[in-house]
Order: C-alpha cells, then structure tokens, then sequence
C-alpha cells in the first residue's frame, strides 16, 4: 500500500479518537441545551473519520464495502445532528415540541441508510463502487438518485445550523461572541472540503486517486470544539433567548422608544391590563395606562427611579416601580426600560408584622414588669418592703468580696425593736406589724442609697454599710436610736412608742468574715439588751464568743 494512503488513514484514527473522546466527555456534563446533539454529531464524526480510515486501509472490496456502510452511519447522522444543536444552542427550537416533529428530519437519512445496507437497493444510492488504485486506498463512488437526494438535505440542514449562529452572533454580547465563530468555523471547513469532493474530487495532487478530505477536516472540527467546550465554556454559558426571558420574567416589563411608544410588554404586563400585546404595540402609554394615572406619570420620567405607588382596585394594589433610560453610544436617550411588581402582599405582610411587632413588645414589656415584680418580691420583705434575709446574705458575700479586694472597710448594724412582744400583746398584732413597718421606713429613708437595710427576721433588721468604719457605723446608729425614740406610731387611735437596741461590728476592724461580722454585731447586740435596751453598742473583743445568729 502506498505511504501516503497510510498516513492519511493513522491523521484519520486520530481524528476520530478526538472526536470520541470529547463526545464521551461531554456525557458526564450536566445537561444544557444542545449537549445531547452536540454529542451525537461528534459521535457521528468519529464513525465517519475512523471509518473512512478503514476503508483505506483494507485491501479487499467487501471490507470496503462493509466500512462504506458504517461510515454512512456518521455520514447521514452528522447534518441532522448539527441541525439540532445549532437551533437549541441559539435557543430558536420552540417549534421542535416533540420526538414526532424531530423524526420527520430523520426521514431522509433513514431511507438513506436503508438503501446503503440493502444489496436491492444499494445501486439507488451508489450507482457503483471500485478500489481507487492498484495499491489501495479508498473507494471511488458513482452517486445514485438518493445520493442527489440526501446531498441538497444535508447542505440545507448544515445552512440554516449556520444561519442561526450567525444570527446569534449578530445579537449576542461579548462572551458569546467570543463561542460563536469557533462553532462556525467547526462546521464551515468540513462544509466547503465536501462541497470541493463533490464539485472537483481529483483537484488536490498530494494523492496518487480522489479522495472526501471530509473526515479529514474533522481534524481541525474537534480542535475547535475542543477549545470552544473546554476554553470558552460553550456548554457553561449558554445564550438564553429574549422571548424566554421577557416571559418568565415575574413582574410587569414594559420597553418604550424615544418617541414615547410601547415597543414591547412581557405576558404578566398584557395580563394585568388585560390587553393582548396588538393592542398594547406601537401605541403611548396616556391611551394604555389611562386607568392608572399614578403609573402613567412615571412614564414621562428621564432618569433611573425607584418608587412605590398605589393603584386603583378592588382591593388597592401597591406597585413597586423601576425606571431604567437606555442610551446609546452618543449619550442619546433611545428608550426606557419600565418594571413594575406587585408588592401588596409584601405591604400587608409588613403591616401585619408592624402590628404583631408593637403587640408582642407591649407584651414582653408586660413580661418584663412582671419579671422585674416577681424578682423584686423574690428579694423584699413582704411586710416591710425592705430586703430579706435571703438577698443580705448575697449582698454580704458581695460586699466582704469588694471589701477584700479594694481594702475598704464597711460596717453592719443589728438592731432589734425593744420588747416587741409587750408591744403585740399591749396594741396587737396589726399595731405590732405597723411599728415594724414605720421601723422599715425610717431606715430606708435615714440611710445612705448605697447602705442596704435588711429585715433579719421577726423584729431584728440589719443595715449593711459599704465603705464606713466603726466610728461612722456608730455615730449613725446612736443619731437612729434617738430619732426612732422620738417616733409616735398611730395605731387604730392609740398611739405607740417603740425603741431599739442595737450592736456594730466593722470589717476588718472585729473580722475579715462576713459571717462572723455578723455574729460579732449580733453579740454586740445581746450586750445592748444586756445592759438595758434602747442602746448602741460596738464588738469589743472582751465579749463573749461570738454565738449562732437567732
């Protein structure tokens, strides 16, 4: 076989293992628009490119003949398959609704196919077939009548694949752009070397016989692909067509001219006026929006606004509208772009959350009150109002802490109402609860506001006195006593005189604890009761220990 026939048959193999190969790639993509087609046709260029390359190098007539079949399977498939992919691809397939319709363009094909693999009716397509020369090579043909059938087909199916990219290159943006020529370049070289093999087979030398330089241009087919697919992102950013936009755009889209004409209007704009697009085309906006006055006036407005406004109907609808310019190059005004959408829904979901808002913030404030009542009556006497035993305990803790830790002094005061159960038995208890009560007062209001005064239980309080020595702690005490002692409680028409007695420790003066501080002024309490009540007296170490708090 002569070395020529070989190399063109191994830059054929090759071809058709690029094709495969990017096809088989394109398998394990997500699905878009065209990649099923864009699959079939490189597929179809691999049967033909390595089939071709087959008949070449086989030596006998019937393996030729066998090879001739196969590579009609790409022959035939290739154009419809590009006839597919260029029309999804531009998205201009609406009219291709079903399997039906694409059957009808493989009709031709099909018969095509039948014809090559009858041995009746092979001669409908190849008249006749011989080996190109003594030393191989492929196969020289004579055309049938379904031959000039399937030829004007496949030239029609690959010009108007051609058209619709070409128009979409006219209307796409830049990235697209960058796609197109590659896909057209892709389809027009192998195009114009079968139009030269059928108008003047033997017109190139380099071959000792004519030979279809068709599957050989798949060479340069799949390295266009190739870079289009994997450098351009072909199958990634995919043009969508406007028609598909406009209509599935939600909200109400109107494009005017500068002449103050609607020029277009999207079917949610047609339906909300309920005017079909003839009668919304060409005309001006006073005679369409003439029910919407409050839409009409944006209409004359020559930059970008955004604004809500109210329309009329039966329930008011609240439109929210964007007015867009479109100027040209020359900073000329060339129309206006109009959206508006419905936000009524949005606007009564707002005023509903407004309210349920201020409802739920009276409420946690409600929640609030009770919390800080609850909290306050968790730490107050019930009777007296002023702090329990319970919340002394902790203010004490704090206090011995803040005490350590700044090496400042506080003091505590016990002190104890006078024979206080003379007093319930005398008046009663009603009486007894108001002397403790008038007790409770005039503590809360003789001490300072950082001083805490405390209920201790029964007829004993304390007063807890941050940052005052012993001196200061019983200069205060003595000036209560006397006060207190001058007091008259007005009981049911009696009216009650009460004392006190009363002890005072200091920290760190007596103690560094604040529970023994208390026991300290406690004892120093007993020593006031001790030596005739209604007395202040200060912890001396010379008492006795310090005993358990009553």
């Amino acid at each position: 076989m002569d070395t020529s026939w070989t190399v063109f048959s191994i830059i054929l193999i090759a071809t058709a293992i690029g094709a495969f190969t990017i096809a088989l790639i394109l398998t394990r993509r997500p699905r878009k628009p065209g990649i099923r087609s864009l699959t079939l046709m490189l597929t179809g260029l691999a049967i033909w490119s390595f089939s071709y390359a087959m008949i070449t190098l086989s030596p006998a007539l019937e393996a030729k003949l066998f090879w001739l079949q196969i590579e009609n399977i790409g022959i035939q498939s290739v154009p419809v398959a590009w006839f597919f992919f260029s029309l999804k691809y531009t998205r201009l397939d609406q009219w291709l609704t079903g399997k039906p319709v694409m059957l009808v363009f493989w009709i031709i094909p099909g018969i095509s196919l039948l014809f090559i693999f009858s041995e009746t009716w092979f001669h409908l397509y190849y008249s006749s077939v011989r080996i190109a020369t003594e030393t191989g090579g492929p196969l020289i043909i004579n055309r049938g009548i379904m031959y000039w059938i399937a030829l004007p087909h496949a030239y029609l199916l690959y010009l108007i694949g051609l058209v619709a990219l070409v128009r979409r290159f006219s209307q796409a943006r830049a990235v697209y752009r960058k796609q197109t020529p590659y896909l057209i370049g892709a389809v027009v070289v192998p195009f114009v070397a079968n139009l030269m093999y059928q108008l003047a087979p033997g017109m190139i030398p380099l071959f000792p016989a004519p030979v279809d330089l068709t599957p050989l241009s798949f060479t340069l087919t799949a390295v266009l692909l190739a870079a289009d697919i994997f450098g351009l992102r072909l199958l990634d950013l995919v043009p969508i067509a406007r028609d598909n936009v406009m209509e599935f755009i939600p909200e109400m889209v109107f494009v005017l001219d500068e002449k103050e004409r609607i020029i277009d209007a999207n079917a949610v704009a047609q339906k909300w006026l309920g005017k079909s697009f003839d009668e919304i085309l060409g005309k001006e906006p006073i005679e369409v929006f003439h029910n919407w006055p409050q839409l009409l006036q944006r209409f004359f407005f020559l930059e970008h606004t955004r604004e809500e406004i109210e329309i009329p109907d039966s329930p008011p609808r609240i439109l929210e509208t964007i007015i867009t310019p479109i100027y040209n190059r020359a900073s000329q005004l060339e129309g206006r772009v109009i959206l508006a959408y419905d936000i009524t829904d949005r606007k009564n979901l707002e005023k509903e959350l407004k309210n349920a808002n201020q409802a739920l913030q009276v409420q946690l404030n409600e929640n609030e009150r009770l919390r800080l009542q609850l909290q306050e009556q968790a730490i107050r006497d019930p009777l007296t109002g002023v702090f329990n035993r319970r919340y002394f305990a902790e203010a004490l803790d704090r206090e011995t802490a803040h005490a350590v830790r700044e090496s400042s002094p506080f003091s505590l005061i016990v002190l104890d109402v006078d024979f206080f159960k003379k007093v319930n038995d005398t008046y009663g208890h009603k009486c007894g609860d108001l002397v403790l009560q008038s007790l409770a007062n005039f503590l809360q209001e003789n001490t300072r506001r950082s001083d805490i005064v405390c209920r201790f239980g029964g007829e004993e309080f304390v007063i807890l006195m941050p940052d005052a020595a012993v001196e200061d702690a019983h200069e205060r005490a003595e000036l209560f006593r006397k006060r207190f002692e001058a007091l008259v409680t007005e009981c049911e028409g009696k009216h009650v005189k009460s004392t006190f007695s009363a002890g005072v420790a200091s920290f760190p003066l007596h103690s560094n604890s604040g529970e023994t501080l208390l026991n300290m002024a406690d004892l120093a309490l007993y020593q006031s009761k001790a030596g005739g009540r209604n007395r202040v007296t200060v912890f001396s170490s010379e008492m006795e220990e310090p005993t358990p708090t009553k």
